[in-house]
């Protein structure tokens, strides 16, 4: 049967004040899998999970292949001038994503790229658009600061990451589209504390923390160093997640076998009750990509 997800339904999910933005769709459609379809499903991520695990394990040992990936951006977008090359290529590599705790199957093209998309115009709207300055760290692509300067009336965005070639991106985006987005090298394991970070600034990650595993304090040791007006991140969130629900349980072990963010809501719920913060917003969206629901999103502020 197929099914769609209009503008409405995701206001009300997320609990929206402004309309997310679905690409000019006026709905995604998709459909629920076939009996056969969700046992294969089913079998592939538990053989993936309890079998030989072949993919990479997240962490400082994956520089060069960030470094190089962005590099396949970077071509592309010197070949078509074209902002859709920012697209990462980890995008739609598996036919299925997960909507609602539920595998699916879209029948929208791009539909992963456009879910996503939704949550990021979303946040940029009705939690970035009120900040001069935004900083989006783990900018990868550079694919939502593109979003973050047509969503907010921001006075700079600046793009951080530890790959060199993201700012090979920002150069080039730049050279293209007139635009002045800046760029600034950045590791989440090694912060540079020298980075100047002026009032009404607002800091951004989306599935970019998720490669820091544990390792996430000293970032959090920067980001209370340097006191941003808001922090705003799309990560997956362990925490969020139903560990009595099959496809939740199964996305949590995802999580720790790729050794992904991990403990992240825990500290900054820790950090609220001593005081030193405020959450404003810890929620699921409830989508996902075939292995896991990575688009939780947590708002907080400094005290």
């Amino acid at each position: 049967m197929e099914c769609s997800i209009g503008v409405n339904e995701l206001k009300k999910l997320w609990d929206c004040v402004s309309e997310p933005d679905i690409g000019g769709f006026g709905e995604l459609r998709y459909r629920f899998l076939t009996e056969t379809e969700y046992e294969e499903y089913m079998l592939s991520v538990i053989n993936a999970l309890v079998g030989g695990f072949n993919s990479p394990i997240a962490g400082n040992h994956r520089r060069h292949d960030w470094q190089s990936g962005w590099e396949e951006n970077l071509k592309e977008l010197k070949e078509t001038k074209d902002i859709i090359s920012l697209i990462p290529k980890y995008h739609g590599k598996h036919k299925y994503v997960r909507w609602r705790q539920r595998p699916i199957l879209p029948l929208t093209p791009k539909f992963d790229v456009l879910i996503l998309n939704a949550i990021v115009s979303w946040l940029a709207k009705d939690y970035l658009s009120f900040y001069k300055h935004i900083y989006e760290f783990g900018c990868g692509s550079c694919y939502h600061l593109q979003q973050l300067r047509y969503s907010t009336k921001a006075k700079t965005i600046t793009g951080l990451d530890w790959a060199d070639s993201s700012g090979n991106i920002i150069k080039e985006f730049n050279d293209i589209y007139g635009s002045d987005l800046r760029w600034r090298k950045f590791d989440f394991l090694n912060p540079d504390f020298d980075v100047d970070i002026p009032r009404n600034s607002a800091f951004f990650t989306v599935a970019a923390l998720e490669q820091v595993g544990v390792h996430f304090r000293e970032f959090l040791h920067f980001c209370m160093l340097k006191k941003p007006a808001l922090c705003v991140h799309v990560e997956p969130i362990e925490e969020l997640l139903d560990e009595n629900n099959l496809m939740d349980k199964l996305s949590i072990h995802y999580f720790r076998k790729r050794h992904y963010l991990r403990g992240f809501l825990t500290d900054l719920r820790e950090m609220e009750r001593a005081g030193d913060i405020e959450i404003l917003r810890a929620q699921r969206t409830y989508t996902g990509s075939y292995f896991i629901e990575g688009h939780s999103v947590v708002v907080w502020r400094p005290l």
